[in-house]
């Protein structure tokens, strides 16, 4: 299987070039910088561009099985207004429409589409969180715009992401009943198998360790 990646030099993006290396998949990365991404082995092509310019996004997922896109703003952000992740994923859709990639695999946040607990969302987020505010209302556009378009896609929402090896998941539909965390390790597995698997196509799964 052929698999494009955004995000390939964050801590999640990079878990899922790996793991999908070691699956015996091909990878495409797009990166602002290759000079990032230190291993070259045959199976991994990757491509200097921008990830919010469908003249760039084209030809990295062309040919392509799957798109994974775990692009991120960077650690907490500066709090500000941004539309980094759902511009980017307005024009990997409108790329795949044209080249016609079938499936797009997206990293999203609980809290995205009222997600989780009313007490995580009303209070701990607001007060204690709030550089999360940002991110979250971006990735509620990135969801609109997938559930817009004719692609196949899930929106994987995920907690804070910590290291650590990968371990069981809990799974839920709405957020709530999962953990605080999760690890790279396990998000990155479960984002991978949803380029092939299709229980959660069209859904916003929310996972945690």
């Amino acid at each position: 299987m052929k698999i494009a990646v955004f995000g390939a030099t964050g801590v999640t993006g990079g878990r899922v070039v790996s793991r999908a290396l070691e699956d015996g998949h091909e990878v495409v990365a797009l990166v602002r910088d290759p000079r990032r991404i230190p291993i070259s082995p045959p199976s991994l092509t990757v491509l200097g561009g921008n990830p919010c310019s469908v003249t760039d996004i084209a030809p990295c997922i062309q040919g392509t099985d799957a798109v994974v896109h775990c692009l991120g703003i960077g650690g907490k952000g500066d709090g500000r207004h941004t539309t980094l992740i759902s511009d980017s994923v307005k024009a990997v859709l409108a790329a795949m429409t044209t080249v016609g990639v079938p499936r797009l695999i997206c990293m999203s946040n609980v809290g995205a589409g009222d997600s989780g607990s009313w007490f995580a969302n009303r209070i701990v987020i607001p007060i204690f969180l709030s550089w999360l505010l940002p991110i979250i209302e971006d990735k509620d556009r990135m969801e609109a715009a997938l559930k817009a378009s004719t692609v196949e896609w899930v929106s994987v929402r995920l907690p804070n992401i910590v290291d650590g090896p990968d371990r069981p998941l809990r799974i839920s539909a709405d957020g709530r009943g999962i953990g605080l965390s999760i690890t790279a390790d396990s998000a990155a597995r479960f984002l991978l198998a949803q380029a092939t698997d299709g229980e959660f196509l069209g859904q916003t799964p929310s996972i945690s360790n």
